[in-house]
């Protein structure tokens, strides 16, 4: 039955203290939201199909092929230009260049929501009086009462740990 006092007693000894505590000191807040919202999008661009053409007779001369000048067709496409033909021998090369497009493309999008909000500015605690002489003198008299009562209940769970007599 000992044992329970003194742990009951130690128990409301600290249920105390927590009901002493002072008020918090004002502080002043500043609460700051900034939100970085990237989004990535892209897009495909469609070109229309694009031809050229070259169209022109060969001749056999002296056993060798050779182009007829005088029946040449050419013709250029939106971006494709007009086709260059060289004969060489028994090889013929066709040469058709385009411009150059683009044809895919992306890009980034950056949004930023910043919220900010105000400074908050807590009064501070006002004291009407000062405490009295006889207020200091509980207050003391409750710390030393506080600090004589643990000291007690140590000096009593050594004992009992120990168990001098």
């Amino acid at each position: 039955m000992r044992p329970f006092r003194i742990v009951f007693f130690g128990l409301i000894v600290l249920c105390l203290q927590v009901a002493c505590r002072s008020r918090q000191v004002a502080t002043n807040e500043v609460l700051r939201i900034k939100t970085i919202t990237q989004v990535q999008r892209d897009t495909i661009i469609q070109t229309d199909p694009d031809s050229s053409f070259y169209q022109a007779w060969i001749d056999c001369i002296s056993g060798k092929p050779v182009l007829r000048v005088d029946s040449e067709t050419k013709k250029a496409g939106n971006y494709l230009n007009v086709p260059t033909v060289k004969m060489e021998g028994n090889e013929l090369k066709v040469d058709c260049y385009a411009t150059a497009q683009k044809l895919f493309r992306t890009w980034q999008q950056q949004y930023i929501e910043e919220l900010r909000t105000e400074t908050i500015i807590r009064p501070p605690i006002e004291v009407i009086r000062p405490l009295t002489l006889w207020q200091n003198l509980q207050i003391y008299l409750g710390r030393a009462a506080l600090v004589l009562s643990m000291v007690y209940l140590i000096y009593r769970l050594i004992k009992q740990k120990l168990k001098i007599n």
